[in-house]
């Protein structure tokens, strides 16, 4: 198979792996809107279009840009079924993108709040 064979098409089929991903990266930006809304969380924008002019772009000019949005996400993701919907929405949405094997990282302690307490 030659270069000008691979298709957008072809890889899309191609059965993927994402061995690192973090869930309070991945929020569907629509989902992100009402989790803010719901838990009265302040949105530069409270439009898709609005977050990936602001905070959600393409490409960022550094580290610290990028990271900004974490401080959305992380608030937002508030409460356990909050937690839940973002971890189902992420598989769904990797399955869909034909990622048969999924490695999501999560850092617990940024979610330690009255409710939302760690097990021991």
């Amino acid at each position: 198979m030659t270069e000008k064979e691979i298709t957008t098409a072809f890889l899309a089929e191609l059965p993927k792996t994402d061995l690192h991903v973090h869930l309070d990266g991945s929020l569907r930006l629509g989902t992100l809107i009402e989790l803010a809304r719901e838990h009265t969380v302040e949105l530069p924008s409270y439009t898709e279009g609005g977050l990936r002019e602001i905070v959600y772009k393409d490409r960022y000019a550094s580290l610290g840009e990028y990271l900004k949005g974490f401080k959305y996400t992380v608030a937002a993701m508030h409460d356990a079924e909050a937690l839940e919907r973002v971890a189902t929405e992420l598989a769904e949405d990797n399955q869909a993108e034909g990622v048969r094997y999924l490695a999501a990282r999560f850092a617990p302690q940024l979610q330690v709040r009255p409710g939302l307490v760690p097990s021991r």
